[in-house]
């Protein structure tokens, strides 16, 4: 796992282009447990968090256009290091339930 540090919004868009799995926590977005059966486990990818506010729907749509999925954490707001944390340890006990059916 590798934590990047904040980065530009336009330079981080070729980043989403690229990756083959993009989540990205946004307000009111479905949930991201929902979200998981129609996903494929990948060696890697991206958790996108934002600031303190969230994004702009601006920006949201841009992510989702370059190719991230928007995806809710429940209906309470979360802290920027409270959300990461939250969207690893979903992503991780997914994945390793994954593993273990087959």
């Amino acid at each position: 796992m590798t934590l990047n540090p904040p980065m530009k919004f336009r330079g981080f868009l070729p980043v989403v282009a690229k990756s083959k799995l993009s989540f990205l926590a946004a307000a009111e977005a479905t949930p991201l447990i929902n979200a998981l059966p129609s996903s494929s486990v990948e060696p890697s990818g991206l958790l996108i968090v934002g600031p303190e506010g969230d994004f702009t729907e601006e920006e949201v749509k841009l992510m989702m256009k370059a190719g991230a999925s928007a995806v809710g954490l429940g209906p309470s707001r979360l802290r920027v290091e409270t959300a990461a944390i939250t969207l690893l340890a979903t992503l991780m006990l997914w994945s390793d339930a994954q593993k273990l059916q087959g």
